[in-house]
């Protein structure tokens, strides 16, 4: 009996050791904030610079894993440093707007709970606007007409992130968040017209589509379309998608 007592006294005692030994694995820092401490917001700086706006939600689910939800915006304007590029001022010309998001899982490989290098897999969808592609004809009176194509570019992708997440502060609150690199790839699909109240004379009809079909073989691996009437041009496209992304933000835990 008194064999008995001891064994059941000793399973107890173990249990709770293990219990508060599992329980101050977790950091204290995590109790300072708003609600849990375990919810981050973000905010992308390097996107800023180029007019292009990312926020960022990260919920810590455990020591080594989180998830993130980002929403990326860029207003309607010209091509960040396209000047950079060509001296073409029909290029400069052009109008981007683009819209993503993109949710992913954080594996944190180091210190944990939000902070250390982490690698994380991620899917992202990004809608391009495109605005002002300029392409030209000559009408029946032999003058040189230009039609503004605009449309967007939709892209599904898959892909992997390395960074490193760092939690600053008395109490861990300021967040900085460095996306070192991230590699992604999938499908693209787009769709482009351009109107003209001029008319387009069959020959000039032939030409422009051809043009735009030269122009188009030089984009690697893409499949496209071109159908140009008396009064329109319409261009669509299909292929594979790659891209890279960084970023390096700053954020707050709650």
């Amino acid at each position: 009996m008194k064999r008995s007592i001891v064994l059941r006294l000793t399973i107890f005692l173990s249990f709770s050791l293990f219990s508060q030994n599992s329980t101050s694995l977790k950091p204290d820092y995590l109790s300072y904030g708003l609600l849990d401490g375990q919810t981050i917001v973000k905010f992308n700086l390097l996107g800023a610079a180029v007019r292009n706006y990312s926020f960022y939600a990260e919920r810590i689910l455990s020591k080594r894993v989180s998830v993130l939800l980002s929403y990326n915006v860029m207003p309607k304007g010209g091509v960040p440093y396209i000047g950079q590029f060509t001296d073409d001022e029909s290029a400069k010309s052009i109008r981007l707007g683009t819209f993503s998001f993109t949710p992913e899982v954080r594996f944190y490989l180091a210190s944990g709970y939000g902070g250390g290098f982490y690698i994380a897999p991620y899917y992202r969808y990004e809608r391009f606007t495109l605005y002002q592609l300029s392409t030209t004809f000559t009408d029946d009176n032999d003058v040189e007409r230009t039609i503004d194509v605009d449309g967007s570019l939709n892209t599904h992708s898959g892909g992997i992130l390395l960074g490193c997440q760092w939690l600053v502060g008395s109490k861990k609150n300021i967040v900085l968040d460095w996306s070192i690199l991230g590699v992604h790839g999938g499908k693209s699909s787009g769709d482009f017209t351009g109107i003209t109240d001029e008319t387009i004379s069959p020959e000039d009809q032939q030409t422009l589509k051809q043009d735009i079909e030269d122009g188009l073989e030089d984009i690697p691996m893409i499949k496209s379309e071109v159908s140009v009437d008396e009064h329109s041009a319409n261009i669509r496209i299909d292929g594979p998608w790659a891209f890279i992304r960084t970023s390096f933000s700053i954020g707050y835990r709650f």
